[in-house]
């Protein structure tokens, strides 16, 4: 993480501060050293804490996590700082104390005290805009980090921090896990309290943890949803693949990836077979309405007269477009969610789990995010909603875990389904893969200098 530290992980950085082998002002002052060199060159981090440290840890817990410094997404209340949500100002009135994320952050004796870029209201899958610039991937200074959880996967993946808040309401923290190799998981829709994060409003978002591997992802969950996450695997373990809905588009490198994923779980004993899911063909346009839609009560006269105009030119053209939707295209993608559920409810009869490529292909490039699927040329945020959005519109947990990379070294991940309050079993299912793979795939020490050329904002 920096010079002279060695400490690694979430698990490790924890256990070390409570044997006493190193501070956590120590490890709050590498992880602002590390924060502030990666931002220069990739644009993830909105704003590192910078008061009195003590006053921190005087309100930190005594928890599994103390004394750990933690990345968290910019669209929450912390003691130091207002959410700006990837924008210029902050987009929310003062709060009366931290968000409950933060709170239960707090509470585990984690200090949450860097706050990581998104894409500008979260409302991009790529992470190509916001107001300080492209969140640029630190494995790969040309691609996409992803959006919008975008600065919290990118931290984790340089190694700048140990673990980091996310939030996912159409993919937002699986597709930039995948696009940086790090885990990250989506819990069930309400799992988390989300007094004091921006999106809380949403029937679509939730909010959870990011990590390089699967227990540091499960101990930062822990803390997030107040509850042990530790769960035998069911045995033997079903896992469906819906090969036509979700399978029959992708890159072929990420479709070898994650055929040898599973395969892998096939030969540690898991049983897999082809599912159909119905009635997956209006996933996309769902997701744009009800995120879009969910949006418009939060932005009131001031808002729009003072923050809207400051907004990327693309931004202020999605927020418009969602003024002109009917009530009746709003309700009928209601009834198309309900729709989804039950037939999901029905599949998790017959599987444990559905595995599929957590999106298509590896990161698109930051100057024109576009992908390149077998069907042709298509629209980053399209092809990677088609994949992300299913968890979000029926609610359930779902972990993005790496398995691969491509022949420039991309990472690729595959996306694990599971039924609703499940999110243990998944993470159960992420430490299988990565034992049953050798942890190949794992990041592992320091990314935070990557052998390339510096690159201009």
């Amino acid at each position: 993480m920096s010079a002279g530290l060695e400490v690694h992980g979430l698990g490790a950085q924890a256990a070390a501060v409570a044997g006493g082998e190193i501070s956590p002002g120590r490890l709050f002052e590498a992880a602002r050293e590390v924060c502030d060199a990666l931002d220069a060159y990739t644009n993830a981090v909105s704003a590192v804490f910078d008061g009195d440290l003590e006053r921190e840890l005087a309100a930190a817990g005594d928890g599994p996590l103390r004394g750990v410094t933690v990345g968290i997404k910019d669209m929450f209340d912390c003691s130091w700082r207002r959410p700006h949500d990837g924008t210029p100002v902050p987009v929310a009135a003062p709060a009366a104390g931290p968000a409950g994320a933060v709170r239960r952050l707090q509470e585990a004796g984690a200090l949450p005290l860097v706050a990581a870029n998104l894409h500008e209201l979260g409302v991009g899958t790529t992470g190509h805009i916001s107001a300080k610039g492209p969140i640029r991937n630190p494995l790969a200074l040309d691609r996409c980090a992803g959006g919008s959880s975008g600065g919290s996967a990118a931290v984790v993946a340089a190694g700048a921090l140990p673990a980091a808040v996310g939030t996912d309401a159409a993919g937002s923290i699986r597709i930039p896990a995948a696009y940086c190799g790090i885990v990250g998981l989506k819990p069930t829709w309400g799992a988390v309290p989300v007094d004091g994060y921006t999106g809380g409003y949403s029937t679509m978002g939730v909010i959870g943890p990011m990590a390089r591997d699967a227990a540091d992802c499960r101990l930062l969950g822990e803390a997030l949803l107040g509850r042990p996450l530790a769960a035998p695997e069911p045995a033997p373990l079903r896992i469906g693949v819906p090969r036509r809905s979700h399978w029959s588009d992708v890159d072929g490198a990420v479709l070898a990836a994650c055929e040898e994923a599973l395969d892998a779980l096939r030969a540690d004993g898991a049983e897999v077979r082809e599912v159909e899911l119905a009635d997956t063909e209006h996933l996309v346009l769902a997701a744009i309405v009800a995120t879009g839609t969910e949006r418009l009560p939060q932005l009131d006269a001031d808002w729009v007269e003072t923050v809207l105009p400051r907004l990327h030119p693309s931004t202020r053209g999605l927020i418009k477009s969602r003024f002109e939707l009917s009530a009746n295209l709003v309700q009928r993608v209601a009834r198309y969610r309900a729709l989804v559920r039950r037939g999901l409810a029905r599949t998790f009869e017959t599987v444990d789990v559905l595995a599929m490529p957590t999106v298509p292909t590896t990161a698109p490039p930051v100057e024109r995010p576009r992908v390149q699927l077998p069907s042709g040329p298509a629209s980053a945020d399209a092809s990677a909603l088609h994949y992300a959005a299913l968890a979000n519109l029926t609610g359930v947990p779902a972990i993005s875990v790496p398995c691969g990379r491509d022949a420039e070294g991309l990472p690729i991940g595959i996306c694990l389904h599971a039924r609703w309050g499940e999110e243990a079993a998944l993470l159960a299912l992420a430490e299988r893969l990565e034992r049953s793979t050798e942890r190949a795939f794992v990041l592992s020490g320091p990314a935070a200098a990557p052998n390339h050329p510096e690159v201009s904002r």
